[in-house]
């Protein structure tokens, strides 16, 4: 699993530094590159640097979880968590013609890392936005379930195929490869996700109907 992990990682920063690396040798050896042209292919290259950027830093939390690195807990209010991460992805949701929605209860507690819960509802509301189409809707639901606080993300995307259900863990994993470099997908956010819930002794699960739409659903203990 750790070589394949480390082969795995060595071909997601290969791809964008061989990109950068054309891209320049482009603008160098072309003596009559006109400036258009030229700020295209170095706009280009900063695009595949911050690819590698978010991979790295991606890989670098893994890495910290991995290693068994505890985070600083305290009590986090579940709807206030959320609707902060959610006001931070506003902006792409409008930019792709998603609605997003919410439904959720309030006082709400886990003892947790705001930081965590942050990463966790950024992952899956920012995946839901990328495959869900323009005019389609993501709805943000929270509740408490006994002694689960239980918070779902549905949307009306594109859906998994049903094959591709038990891999979207697992790292690098993609289902539309051609679509996650478009997006900037590293294959890893899911991943974060789960290892995040499984450390606070909590359950993330999937569902999805392919040309339906998706849910995820995270149950974590309440304080």
């Amino acid at each position: 699993q750790r070589r394949r992990f480390v082969s795995d990682a060595s071909h997601e920063l290969k791809t964008p530094l061989a990109s950068i690396r054309l891209l320049s040798d482009s603008i160098s050896q072309s003596a009559d590159m006109d400036s258009a042209t030229m700020r295209e292919f170095v706009a280009d290259i900063g695009s595949e640097a911050e690819r590698l950027q978010r991979t790295t830093e991606k890989l670098l939390d893994l890495s910290r979880r991995d290693d068994g690195v505890q985070p600083d807990v305290t009590i986090v209010d579940l709807q206030q968590a959320v609707h902060g991460t959610l006001h931070l992805l506003r902006p792409l949701a409008d930019q792709s013609g998603v609605t997003i929605t919410c439904l959720m209860s309030e006082g709400v507690t886990v003892r947790a890392s705001e930081d965590d819960i942050y990463h966790i509802v950024f992952n899956l509301v920012e995946n839901a936005i990328k495959y869900t189409p323009d005019g389609g809707t993501i709805t943000v639901s929270l509740a408490k379930a006994g002694r689960d606080a239980v918070l779902e993300i549905a949307d009306t995307g594109v859906g998994i195929p049903e094959a591709d259900l038990p891999h979207v863990f697992d790292r690098f994993y993609r289902v539309d490869k051609a679509r996650s470099r478009e997006t900037g997908g590293t294959g890893l956010g899911l991943s974060i996700v789960k290892q995040i819930v499984r450390l606070h002794a909590g359950t993330v699960t999937v569902a999805s109907e392919y040309g339906k739409g998706t849910t995820f659903t995270v149950q974590l203990p309440v304080k």
